[in-house]
């Protein structure tokens, strides 16, 4: 009897998360950020006027930060599900670059949304920020298979005195 290919969970973890970078595409998840930044202001500037232009430098580096967390966090999951070779961080930065493509083009069926090709290149920015992180964290764990999935023996977390486990 042949073995069942078991899915790898770091793939299914992309998949969500690429689900998740689509709805913030949407006018319902801008709603809900925009709310949720005028909260946080509020909260930790009290009324601060949003007529004022460091109010409005604030919300844009706050909104291309959350791009940058977005696609960092995708640059992340695709290191952890695509096995090591010769086109892995080619691969990914591609993937990201695909993918914030199809995310800024989503956002022209969406009232009140405006796709900007300056969005597109912070998405592959994020990307590389994330291969990046990705890199370090692997070259200062040297133990670390990043092709291997999360269930395999080979793969417990190592922990070193005074640090945390391993990426």
């Amino acid at each position: 009897m042949q073995q069942s290919a078991r899915l790898n969970p770091w793939a299914i973890a992309v998949v969500i998360w690429v689900g998740t970078i689509f709805f913030s595409s949407t006018s319902m998840a801008a709603e809900w950020c925009e709310q949720a930044f005028n909260y946080v202001v509020r909260l930790i500037f009290g009324n601060w006027p949003s007529d004022q232009p460091s109010y409005g430098l604030f919300h844009f580096i706050a909104d291309k930060g959350f791009h940058v967390a977005l696609f960092l966090i995708l640059a992340v999951l695709l290191w952890k599900a695509i096995p090591a070779g010769r086109w892995k961080i080619a691969t990914i930065v591609l993937f990201g670059a695909f993918i914030g493509s199809c995310s800024e083009f989503l956002q022209r069926f969406f009232p009140g949304r405006d796709p900007a090709v300056r969005d597109v290149l912070i998405n592959v920015g994020g990307t590389v920020v994330g291969v990046v992180v990705s890199l370090l964290v692997t070259t200062h764990y040297p133990g670390d298979s990043s092709q291997s999935s999360p269930s395999s023996e080979d793969d417990e977390p190592v922990v070193a005195s005074g640090s945390s486990n391993r990426f």
